[in-house]
């Protein structure tokens, strides 16, 4: 059976961790969106991780780990996280780089300083815009061309005349070789020629052989370039309605969809924010919760809990079940507020404007509930958990329109409530297996 992580809100919702505990019990593990901008952070063997491109069945022997068609890959990204991983394991995860995901490349990272679009939109900048609009202007490089040297020149030369001709007198534009860069990124990519494939077969033939396949999402359904905040969005398709495009599998069926929602609300980067918070509150959730960029380092813009956006996220993902991570880190706050609605232009709407200067004109109208004193980092019984606590989940469930079945109240996958779902077959299912 297939499951997809989806994140919920502005990504950072704690889709790593849940990952990885799925991947565990996981025979592949697909990452299918995003590039290096996304950062998922995870506990493995005491160790903390924070991964950008390999998929979470990295850390498992056995697991195949899939970098589908729809990932943007920077070889030099990739190689270090590899290593890295590969020496904390003591052996190099089996890994399967589909021949038509498009790299990212030195120059792609430089248009976004040239172009300014990086500090426009408050972007990772790490090329991934550039090299998605090559992808789509049918001028990139991809993985398969490392495997034809002297098709990878050609292109690169192409590339780079053409770019010369878009920003005459840039030096740095000017500095750039195609045989170097060739060259260097051959010299990258050694250790993964091999993995280069027809990764959309290899998922096909796992899901046909009744494999239990996960599908790991990166960023979240309100950054998704066609129905996010845009432009203030990333540049792929980051809800389910992108799964089958991003792994090159069409009518892909998926029995379960796990959608991750952080207990409260965070954004990186520029862009409405409806609940955002400043000072105390705002301070505290960003202290506990480490509210820190993986990528970046950037801090977190925190706030309440956004149910009309939740909505709108549920329905671009149709999640059959949520997983609620981070919610140890609102322990001690005696109330908590949930945005129920908007206040637009004096009326009250429980619509996500689909235009991001239209929600900037959004107020949260907010609804009050009892917080809870008791810490829930050694809770394991989903009964055990304070009433409030408990009413505070069901508000959740009741917006996402599916019901509760993960809990997280830490970072390490010790710290994991299961409550399990019931599947559209009707089986009853624990992501634990």
């Amino acid at each position: 059976m297939a499951t997809a992580v989806l994140g919920m809100q502005w990504g950072d919702e704690g889709k790593g961790k849940i990952a990885h505990f799925l991947a565990a019990s996981s025979e592949m593990v697909v990452r299918w969106n995003g590039g290096p901008n996304a950062g998922h952070t995870m506990f493995h063997g005491g160790v903390k991780f924070g991964t950008h491109l390999v998929p979470a069945g990295v850390f498992y022997p056995g697991v195949e780990s899939v970098i589908a068609t729809g990932v943007v890959v920077d070889l030099s990204v990739l190689r270090e996280e590899v290593e890295t991983i590969s020496r904390h394991l003591g052996f190099t995860p089996k890994l399967i780089l589909s021949e038509s995901a498009h790299l990212i490349l030195p120059y792609h990272r430089l248009l976004e300083d040239v172009e300014g679009s990086g500090a426009k939109f408050g972007t990772t900048r790490r090329g991934i815009a550039p090299a998605y609009s090559d992808r789509a202007a049918k001028v990139g490089v991809r993985a398969g061309d490392l495997l034809a040297p002297a098709r990878l020149r050609e292109r690169l030369a192409e590339r780079l005349e053409a770019l010369r001709r878009a920003w005459p007198g840039v030096s740095e534009v000017e500095r750039l070789s195609a045989k170097r860069l060739a060259e260097d990124l051959l010299e990258q990519a050694g250790p993964f020629l091999t993995s280069i494939g027809d990764a959309a077969g290899a998922i096909q033939d796992a899901l046909t052989a009744g494999k239990e396949v996960l599908f790991e999402g990166a960023q979240g359904a309100l950054l998704d370039v066609d129905f996010g905040t845009y432009p203030y969005v990333t540049s792929s398709t980051t809800a389910f309605t992108g799964l089958s495009a991003g792994t090159g599998v069409p009518d892909l069926r998926v029995e379960r969809r796990l959608g991750i929602v952080k207990a409260y609300q965070t954004r990186v980067g520029d862009g409405p924010f409806p609940t955002e918070l400043s000072g105390e509150v705002a301070e505290r959730l960003r202290k506990e919760g480490g509210e820190f960029g993986v990528v970046t380092g950037r801090p977190r813009r925190c706030g309440w809990l956004d149910l009309v956006a939740l909505r709108h996220a549920a329905r671009l993902n149709a999640p059959t079940g949520i997983a609620v991570t981070k919610l140890d880190v609102l322990s001690g706050l005696p109330e908590l507020c949930v945005c129920r609605a908007y206040d637009r232009h004096g009326m009250e709407t429980t619509r996500f404007p689909g235009d991001a200067e239209d929600l900037a004109r959004c107020r949260p109208v907010y609804e009050t509930v009892p917080g809870w004193e008791d810490p829930l980092r050694g809770v394991r019984d989903y009964k055990r958990l304070p009433a409030a606590t408990r009413g505070y989940l069901d508000r959740i469930a009741e917006a996402a329109g599916a019901p509760v079945a993960l809990v997280s109240v830490g970072p390490t996958p010790e710290e994991t409530i299961l409550t399990g779902f019931d599947t559209p077959e009707g089986d009853r299912y624990n992501p634990a297996h």
